[in-house]
């Protein structure tokens, strides 16, 4: 799954952050989609802009769904980064609960040697692609450590990147009551980068509305 929130001139960013777009709804649906899921995937420079941090635990009753299916209690967070431009000393890494497993930090062979180093002691790191991530490799790697449900959180890049590759079932995107402008600037689109090699139709699977958003669920065709 992907999940986006976007303005209605598609902006998906205002001052660098998506925070701007957001509201009490769509924080309460970006928490059920989380519920949701096995693994949480995002894109490093997300990570860096929204200031991520450890995935917190879903409301009891989701605890308890996830008990009874044998799932672990909260989704298990996957950075996207060929470079490895992270801070080992971030929240992301130092706030973690001692009893989840560290953050994945899906990489290259490339990858710089020191950053790898300084990474290894706070996360687990897997290397697909020589000089950039092999995000279908990857996904058949969370699925061989049991990750059934992936949800990808952006940004546009890595959007692109999993659209452009056949990879996504379901595009989740509120549409927030607000008009950005500069989209392609500071507003970035939902994806970002050249044009498809052919459209990817969409099916409408249900739409919910609350304080001005819209909810819209979408099954790739």
């Amino acid at each position: 799954m992907v999940n986006m929130v976007a303005s209605v001139d598609g902006a998906t960013a205002v001052a660098g952050r998506s925070g701007g777009l957001g509201g009490p709804a769509d924080r309460q649906v970006f928490r059920a989609l989380r519920g949701c899921a096995d693994m949480i995937l995002v894109g490093a420079g997300t990570v860096r802009a929204e200031g991520y941090r450890p995935p917190r635990s879903p409301e009891d009753t989701v605890v308890a769904d996830r008990a009874a299916a044998g799932r672990a209690p909260r989704p298990r967070l996957v950075v996207v980064s060929a470079s490895l431009d992270l801070d080992p000393t971030a929240p992301l890494f130092a706030d973690r609960d001692p009893a989840d497993p560290p953050p994945i930090v899906a990489t290259v062979a490339t990858a710089p040697a020191d950053r790898r180093a300084g990474l290894e002691p706070v996360a687990e790191l897997v290397a697909c692609g020589e000089t950039r991530v092999d995000l279908t490799g990857l996904l058949a790697v969370l699925d061989d450590v049991g990750a059934r449900t992936v949800l990808c959180e952006g940004g546009p890049d890595l959007n692109h990147q999993l659209f452009a590759a056949g990879l996504v079932d379901e595009l989740c995107i509120s549409v927030s009551p607000n008009l950005v402008g500069g989209v392609g600037g500071d507003g970035r689109s939902l994806m970002a980068g050249p044009p498809l090699s052919a459209a990817i139709g969409l099916t409408l699977d249900r739409v919910l509305t609350e304080d001005g958003f819209l909810f819209c669920r979408y099954l790739v065709s």
